[in-house]
């Protein structure tokens, strides 16, 4: 469902008379933080300052009391290794926040951890959200905020934030197509310089190839393999057979399915693709879907700029030349391709005095 978001060029020609006295208060003391809050990764970019080291999204508690134990990368080397009683807690899914107290546990440990929060007032945050967010999802977001001691919030489309990143002036685009394939959802945005004019979500994403992948292991080669190896024999080999035919291997060690002992394994590039395959077919159809909803006048600058790809899944081996096969539309990955949503909200904290607080919302 299209989406309307704020020209950031209107917003500054209107000047300073638009700017609202707590936000030129604000502007002082505070720092100003930029958020791209994904399945996999949480980035912060400091305004004046850049990207500040991403963390993953993960949170380690105590089942039962809740309390933390840690946050972030400790947190995700936990996960399939966590002792008794202690659960390893990913905040969102598919783009929405499923765990509304994990989420603002992790802001919270990303802010202080990083020496960002102000000595005189709490930060003011912009963060990116995915396009057709519920308003339930972005209360939520906005709560966590709250916890945090955010004193403005600005949500932000993440298509836009991917362009703006991209190093692209949204303000005077005909029409862009983003294609933004991370670790737990693919979100697919045509794009004009009035914001968001068609789009789709998918749960087909990094997550999902690498469930794929274990399940052809097991079947091929009856050996149970962790999400580890699954990610390292993505990265390794990726979709390339379809392209050349040119069959290489990977070695990861697993479980024999039928002695129950530790084995190594040596899958190749034949497997991975067939495992691959039907995600990325569920992908490209999504892609078209948007394509065929999109106007004739948006697409035709589309075709002339060709499809932005960004998130982790982006650099998958031989993704780019089939999607331009499927599309008929170039495509060309991100420069930063992990962070570019990051930069892009980064670039927008620029106009943070100009942009309505959506805290207001919650009232």
């Amino acid at each position: 469902m299209p989406t309307k978001t704020d020209n950031v060029d209107e917003l500054k020609d209107k000047g300073t008379a638009q700017r609202s006295l707590m936000d030129w208060l604000g502007s002082f003391g505070a720092e100003d933080l930029g958020v791209d809050l994904g399945t996999s990764n949480i980035v912060i970019y400091v305004k004046n300052k850049g990207l500040v080291f991403p963390e993953a999204a993960a949170v380690a508690r105590k089942e039962g009391t809740g309390e933390v134990i840690c946050c972030g990368t400790r947190a995700e080397d936990m996960e399939g290794r966590s002792p008794k009683g202690v659960e390893v807690i990913r905040p969102v899914r598919a783009s929405a926040v499923v765990d509304y107290s994990a989420a603002a546990q992790l802001l919270n440990f990303v802010i202080n951890r990083s020496y960002l929060r102000g000595l005189l007032s709490h930060p003011r945050l912009l963060m990116s959200v995915p396009i057709g967010i519920t308003s339930v999802h972005k209360r939520t977001l906005l709560e966590a905020a709250v916890a945090v001691g955010a004193r403005k919030t600005v949500l932000i489309d993440q298509p836009i934030a991917a362009l703006m990143g991209a190093g692209i002036n949204t303000n005077r685009i005909r029409g862009a197509f983003v294609v933004d394939v991370g670790g737990g959802s693919t979100k697919i945005s045509a794009v004009s310089r009035h914001g968001v004019v068609s789009g789709a979500f998918t749960k087909d994403s990094g997550t999902v190839m690498d469930q794929a992948i274990i399940n052809e292991v097991l079947e091929q080669y009856h050996v149970l393999i962790g999400r580890r190896a699954a990610e390292t024999l993505k990265i390794s080999l990726g979709a390339s057979w379809d392209l050349k035919h040119e069959m290489r291997t990977c070695e990861v060690c697993g479980i024999s399915a039928v002695t129950g002992l530790p084995v190594k394994v040596r899958v190749t590039s034949e497997n991975v693709a067939h495992a691959l395959n039907p995600v990325l077919y569920r992908i490209f159809k999504t892609v078209k879907d948007v394509i065929e909803k999109t106007p004739p006048s948006v697409l035709f600058d589309i075709r002339n700029r060709g499809i932005l790809m960004t998130g982790g899944i982006s650099l998958l081996k031989g993704f780019r030349e089939l999607l331009e096969h499927v599309s008929g539309v170039p495509a060309h990955v991100a420069e930063q391709p992990f962070y570019v949503n990051a930069m892009g909200v980064g670039s927008a904290l620029e106009y943070m005095d100009y942009f309505r607080d959506s805290m207001q919302e919650l009232h």
